[in-house]
C-alpha cells in the first residue's frame, strides 16, 4: 500500500532485492535482483555436472520464501541426479548451525556437497564439515570478502552471487534515466542481477 500511495503521488518506484514475484502488483515501475528459483536451478544443474549425488541444503530462516525458492531451484536443477535434503538450522546462532551441520554430516555420511544460501553460513559450514570429517564439497549463495578468500583457497568451491551493489546502482540509475528522459529499464521485465 505504501508503494502504492507513492506512485499516485506522482513518485516513481523501483525495487530491488526482494519482490521478484509481485513487485508489478506492488505498483513498482521496475525490478532488479535475482530470481532465487533460475539461480537455485543453474546451481542445481552445476552440483549435478561436477559429480555430486547426495546435496544437503543448508536454510537459515525457516519460511523465508526467497531461501525455500532457492533450495527448491537446486533440487528442481539437480533432477535425478541424487538427492537435495533440505536441513533448517538457526541462523542468528553461530554455535547452534555449527553444532547442527556438524552433527547431520557426522550422522549422515553419505552426504558429498552442502550448499548454503548465504556467505556467513558458508564459513561456518567448513568448520562442520572439517568437525564432523566429512569430505563434502561446499558450494554457497551470496559472496563476502571472507568468503571470497574461501573460494580462492579451495574450502569453497563456487558461489551464486545476486550482485547487491548492481542492484542498488541499478535502481538509482533507473530512477534518474527515469526522471532525466522517461527511460525505463527493463522495459518492463525483471532485470535479472
Amino acid at each position: 500500500p505504501t508503494i502504492k500511495q507513492a506512485v499516485a503521488a506522482g513518485i516513481p518506484v523501483v525495487m530491488f532485492n526482494a519482490g521478484s514475484a509481485n513487485w508489478q502488483q506492488c505498483g513498482g515501475m521496475a525490478y532488479f535482483g535475482q530470481d532465487e528459483t533460475i539461480a537455485g536451478i543453474a546451481a542445481g544443474q552445476r552440483m549435478a555436472k561436477a559429480g555430486d549425488k547426495h546435496v544437503l541444503c543448508v536454510i537459515q530462516t525457516q519460511g523465508q520464501i526467497q531461501l525455500e525458492q532457492r533450495c527448491a531451484g537446486v533440487k528442481q536443477g539437480f533432477g535425478s541426479a541424487g538427492t537435495v535434503t533440505k536441513v533448517y538450522v538457526n541462523g542468528t546462532d553461530n554455535s547452534a548451525v555449527l553444532s547442527s551441520l556438524t552433527a547431520k554430516l557426522t550422522q549422515d555420511k553419505s552426504i558429498d556437497a552442502v550448499i548454503t544460501l548465504g556467505a556467513t553460513i558458508a564459513l561456518i559450514a567448513i568448520q562442520a564439515i572439517q568437525g564432523a570429517g566429512s569430505t563434502a564439497k561446499l558450494y554457497t549463495f551470496d559472496t563476502n570478502a571472507e568468503e571470497i578468500a574461501k573460494i580462492k583457497s579451495g574450502a569453497v568451491q563456487w558461489a551464486v552471487d545476486q550482485q547487491p551493489y548492481v542492484q542498488g546502482y541499478m535502481s538509482i540509475d533507473s530512477l534518474w534515466l527515469y526522471l532525466t528522459n522517461g527511460d525505463i529499464l527493463g522495459g518492463g521485465q525483471t532485470v535479472l542481477t
